[in-house]
């Protein structure tokens, strides 16, 4: 007889992770096979009570933390843009926007599409928010570039770039979110609301300096501002519920995940690379507070450079955190 050979709804790195399902039977002529028939079937073919495939813990940690990565990836690539715009460093900071920009694309693909053990998006809702993202990044891109060749520093660009960065933040943020319920409800067991605080921070080191350069253009100065503080005041408030075990809070995660309870840190390996966070962070913040005061050329430049290169030591400092946290 023959055989319909089906395989189940799962997201489909081809089709940007759409979820997809395929049927496939053989073609015979005179009873010998030569040939096999299949077709995909579309998401809206999908019967409403499917489950989240089964993701190992490795794959879930490995999923939340590119995602992270790329909330960071892309805050650091508008920084650098933003600094050589200012004339700050320029050729290093056009090299650092090149390759930060490669690396934000190539991340970006691995979760739209699967790559080793980072699993394709596991529901169609992080599937579209990933591909929201893509799709904003490609335009930011592109705006940031020919920005950076033709020097246009106007405020109809920059206005843009604002815009686009914090969109594209904003659908990575719900991305992270969605990944750790969903790693919640397949295992409640696993640490994901840690790993998704823990990674969260590092996109904040660069966020805030975004928003600090942001009002030294002129660009959305109240909106700046207040988000300033609030990138501030979210990485504060983590980091003290990483360490002490609070519970999570709407800024950390958001609203979906508030009211849920870490456990109090005391590995002293974590604990040491907490304290250096902390430090960093300190430093870091003076900085960007003298770039926001500075009023003259010089000192700005040389709060922007002091305040990147802390920024870089911090990222780097709590990904050695993250890690110990995993």
């Amino acid at each position: 007889a023959d055989v319909i050979t089906v395989i189940d709804w799962k997201p489909y790195g081809p089709s940007f992770g759409a979820l997809a399902s395929f049927l496939s039977t053989g073609i015979k002529k005179n009873g010998t096979l030569v040939g096999v028939f299949a077709t995909q079937l579309p998401p809206e073919a999908k019967p409403i009570c499917s489950v989240v495939p089964s993701i190992t813990a490795q794959q879930w940690q490995d999923a939340v933390a590119e995602t992270g990565k790329q909330r960071m990836l892309v805050q650091k690539a508008t920084r650098v843009f933003l600094q050589a715009l200012k004339g700050v460093d320029v050729e290093t900071n056009r090299i650092d926007f090149v390759l930060t920009v490669g690396d934000a694309t190539d991340s970006m693909r691995k979760t739209m599409k699967g790559y080793d053990t980072i699993p394709a998006p596991p529901t169609q809702a992080i599937a579209n928010l990933l591909l929201e993202a893509w799709d904003q990044w490609e335009v930011l891109d592109q705006e940031m570039k020919l920005s950076l060749e033709l020097k246009d520093a106007s405020f109809t660009v920059l206005s843009k770039v604002m815009k686009l960065s914090r969109a594209i933040d904003d659908a990575l943020n719900a991305a992270l979110e969605q990944y750790v319920l969903s790693a919640v409800a397949a295992q409640p067991t696993i640490r994901s609301i840690i790993w998704g605080v823990s990674q969260r921070q590092a996109s904040l080191v660069h966020r805030m300096a975004v928003e600090a350069l942001f009002i030294r253009f002129d660009i959305g100065v109240d909106v700046n501002t207040a988000r300033f503080a609030e990138s501030v005041g979210a990485f504060e408030v983590a980091h003290w519920e990483l360490l002490e075990g609070r519970s999570v809070s709407v800024q950390t995660l958001g609203s979906f995940l508030a009211g849920r309870a870490l456990q109090r840190t005391t590995d002293a390996c974590t604990l040491n690379a907490m304290e250096d966070v902390l430090s960093k962070f300190v430093t870091m913040k003076a900085s960007l507070h003298e770039v926001l005061a500075s009023n003259t050329t010089a000192s700005e430049h040389a709060a922007i450079r002091a305040a990147y290169q802390l920024g870089n030591t911090l990222s780097d400092n709590m990904a050695t955190a993250s890690n110990f946290y995993a």
